[in-house]
């Protein structure tokens, strides 16, 4: 494509508001303001929160109903749960809104961003790396402390009030418990064996692999954004697309 220095200029704005809306996707994310994410990043037309996914190794959670079932309601449960042991300990402590997080704490970034936007403006590619922590205390003064690695996916579209999260993948490469080296961490840990993995996943409502830890980056060349014109399914980072397929199951690009 071609474009006008004007053209230019909006398009290196838009780079920049696709890179900003994914830095605002991890803060909301560490501290655990899941509603407010959905509210202010996520899509907003009904039509595109029908089709509008989040995916983690394990499968897609679609539709906004799904998507906020899990990331929001089953989230704040296991918050809830976490709390019951310190108001059990202490009966001062209240089991309220006010108090979920006690004793815990999480930090997610987001790093090397990779950006297209198609050539007709409506929709963009994201790819970056994920580092960060989950730490979740006891009332004895222990904690459960995680750093953890991933790659972050994204279909990003342009609504009325700016870009928004259209499709999102979470995926996780490694957990290392705080403490331990990271020479330690099993090759060929499955899944089910992973903490990471068991809190945050759960039970997806398309389930297929999206992330094999197993053969790490195997497909990190199909799966990295390029230029493209206009937004396809099988390109993009739905459920209808490649991501995680071996290649004899894909379609060209």
């Amino acid at each position: 494509m071609v474009y006008t220095n004007e053209e230019r200029i909006d398009r290196i704005w838009d780079r920049e508001n696709c890179v900003q809306l994914m830095n605002r996707h991890a803060i909301y994310y560490s501290n655990d303001m899941r509603r407010a994410e959905l509210d202010d990043l996520w899509v907003q037309d009904r039509e595109n929160q029908k089709t509008a996914s989040l995916a983690y190794n394990n499968g897609y959670y679609v539709g906004m109903d799904a998507i906020s079932q899990h990331y929001v309601v089953e989230r704040e449960q296991q918050l809830y749960d976490r709390l019951k042991p310190y108001c059990q300990a202490d009966p001062s402590v209240e089991s309220c809104r006010e108090n979920l997080g006690l004793g815990a704490s999480a930090m997610h970034t987001s790093t090397t961003p990779l950006i297209y936007i198609a050539d007709d403006g409506k929709t963009a590619r994201f790819q970056g790396y994920q580092l960060g922590y989950q730490s979740v205390g006891s009332p004895d003064g222990t904690a459960e402390s995680y750093l953890e690695f991933g790659l972050v996916y994204a279909d990003l579209i342009r609504e009325e009030g700016g870009w928004k999260i259209w499709h999102l993948v979470l995926e996780h490469d490694h957990t290392v418990e705080v403490g331990h080296a990271y020479a330690e961490v099993p090759v060929l840990r499955p899944d089910s064996e992973d903490p990471i993995i068991q809190m945050d996943c759960g039970t997806p409502t398309v389930q297929r692999t999206v992330f094999d830890p197993f053969y790490g980056w195997e497909y990190i060349w199909q799966d990295m954004p390029r230029p493209y014109e206009t937004y396809r399914d099988v390109d993009g980072y739905g459920p209808n697309g490649n991501l995680g397929k071996p290649y004899y199951e894909r379609e060209r690009r």
